[in-house]
């Protein structure tokens, strides 16, 4: 698994590569945790999952968690970018009742803009 962070004014930006499973999901975690405990003004998170070609159980409480985490800082999740696949199985799993989707990057920014 590849893990990318950037900040994008208050946002997290986390791209990954790879499978969001068992064996990645704990990386993942402790990255995206390390960069919102090492910035209290970051607000939002966007997850670019365009080259994730698969996540289970374990991947989806990576993103659960890091979504009650930005819920407390009264920030937005964007998933981004995810294969037909990967966004089934967040569906399944209620995550677009708590999180957004977004075609890309600048759309993403645009839907939480207005969430300063």
């Amino acid at each position: 698994m590849d893990i990318t962070t950037r900040r994008v004014g208050r946002t997290l930006i986390v791209a990954l590569e790879g499978e969001l499973d068992l064996a990645t999901a704990p990386a993942v975690k402790s990255t995206v945790d390390a960069a919102l405990a090492n910035d209290a003004r970051l607000r939002h998170l966007i997850w670019d999952l365009e080259k994730v070609g698969f996540i289970d159980s374990s991947g989806l409480g990576v993103i659960l968690g890091r979504y009650k985490k930005i819920q407390a800082r009264a920030g937005a999740v964007v998933a981004i970018r995810a294969l037909d696949p990967v966004r089934r199985m967040l569906v399944m799993a209620g995550m677009e009742r708590i999180i957004q989707f977004a075609d890309s990057e600048e759309q993403a920014l645009a839907e939480i803009g207005g969430r300063h």
